[in-house]
């Protein structure tokens, strides 16, 4: 029996060959397990437990020991965002060359229609994973997300908010002291370093009482030219003792640099700052970090959940399906018009309460 390839069971094979677009937060903070994070039902489990720091006590011998409890979690059950994108392909674009095709390929349109369907499935996805970065930036400087559907009526939509907080004021939101300013230097070149300093030691530290891991500063691109602008981060790239931190600016992705690591009181944290982003439902440009931005963390402490997928195919039932991207193959015959669409249900998560600290608006 001939291999159809515009059935979903092997479309789903030829996506996962696909490279998904790089994304710097989504993989670096949220990696997803594909046996653990990957559900076959719509909705999905989190778990995450509280940061804990208690030490053992001392006990009289005749004791022996002091019984311990074991280290409690919750268990949330969530729904993720349910992404579809679909493009359509006409007998028109099928009949005329495509994009970087030879004048004398002799390509016919079935030939195309194969080609065509593999670049929609590759530009629909990279779609997907801007979003899903967008989910990724959002779920840390918010403790939560934000997710807009789109609904039947043109400007009309349905906002689902996700929180990963039960307190009425979300308690990973750090307030600064002031509004930041620049490190200042005397007529005898000391240097007093500026506010934002002591600001970041005070998140850092905040971290740390709770028992969290805290390796990375993820500054927006304003704060990280306001760091680069410093005096006392530019007398740090003329001294180059180690107690003081490092300089060296490296580019990790097209969107992201690393420019070194910095010494608050006894803890280096590696300064990351992101200048990227998308471009909106409105056609603006926005960046994935909000201006004014500033978040200690560290890697690998959220996970990223798929939902499953359910759609009705050829032999008019309903299908689900479980995976990061659901591909579709939709013929309209009456109006001579074929659509390749692929879905998804992502949700960002932590895996312990409070795994950043951010703070917003640190310019006023």
């Amino acid at each position: 029996m001939p291999i159809n390839i515009y059935e979903t069971i092997y479309m789903l094979s030829a996506i996962e060959e696909l490279p998904l677009e790089h994304t710097f937060f989504k993989d670096r903070y949220f990696p997803t397990d594909d046996m653990m994070d990957v559900f076959n039902t719509s909705k999905v489990l989190a778990d995450y437990r509280e940061g804990n720091r208690k030490r053992a006590p001392f006990v009289v011998p005749r004791i022996g020991s002091v019984p311990v409890g074991r280290e409690g979690f919750k268990t949330y059950e969530l729904e993720p965002a349910y992404i579809g994108l679909s493009m359509p392909l006409t007998i028109d674009q099928l009949n005329r060359r495509g994009f970087g095709e030879s004048v004398m390929s002799g390509m016919t349109p079935e030939d195309r229609a194969r080609i065509l369907q593999m670049r929609d499935m590759e530009v629909l996805s990279a779609r997907i994973s801007r979003t899903e970065e967008l989910m990724a930036c959002q779920t840390m400087l918010n403790n939560g997300c934000m997710m807009r559907h789109e609904t039947d009526k043109e400007g009309v939509y349905d906002d689902v908010e996700v929180k990963f907080y039960d307190e009425a004021v979300n308690p990973a939101l750090f307030t600064p002291t002031a509004t930041w300013k620049h490190s200042t230097v005397d007529t005898k070149g000391n240097v007093t370093v500026g506010n934002w300093y002591e600001d970041i030691y005070q998140m850092v530290a905040r971290q740390k009482r709770r028992g969290m891991p805290v390796t990375d500063l993820l500054a927006s691109s304003d704060v990280g030219a306001f760091l680069m602008e410093d005096p006392w981060v530019l007398r740090m790239l003329d001294n180059r003792r180690v107690e003081l931190g490092r300089i060296q600016p490296s580019e990790l992705t097209e969107y992201v640099t690393h420019l070194g690591a910095f010494n608050f009181k006894g803890r280096m944290l590696d300064i990351l700052v992101s200048d990227g982003g998308y471009e909106d439902e409105d056609g603006t440009e926005k960046p994935y970090l909000e201006d004014g931005s500033a978040i200690v963390t560290a890697p690998d402490v959220g996970r990223g959940l798929y939902g499953a997928v359910t759609q009705m195919e050829r032999d008019e039932e309903f299908h689900t399906y479980a995976g990061k991207r659901i591909p579709q193959h939709i013929a309209d015959v009456k109006n001579q018009i074929k659509e390749t669409k692929v879905a998804c249900s992502p949700l960002m998560v932590p895996k312990r309460k409070n795994p950043w600290c951010a703070a917003k608006k640190v310019f006023g």
